[in-house]
């Protein structure tokens, strides 16, 4: 009888648990989510993207331009 109450309350202490970190995971994917959208919106301004990146420096002088010099 006391072994069975115990296993009981390991269950329900498991599952209070395992609730409590589902939640906090769930956030935490949400708040992820969300900066990645945020980061993903001030990639598309020119300015910040110039800041935010250095592929853009790294890419070189862009197609337009080095047809524009050669003729």
């Amino acid at each position: 009888m006391d072994n069975r109450h115990a296993s009981r309350r390991y269950e329900r202490l498991y599952y209070v648990l395992s609730k409590r970190m589902e939640r906090r995971s769930l956030k935490l994917i949400t708040a992820l989510l969300i900066l990645l959208v945020f980061y993903q919106l001030l990639l598309l301004v020119p300015n910040m993207k110039k800041n935010m990146t250095s592929i853009d420096r790294l890419e070189g002088t862009p197609i337009q331009m080095q047809t524009v010099h050669e003729q």
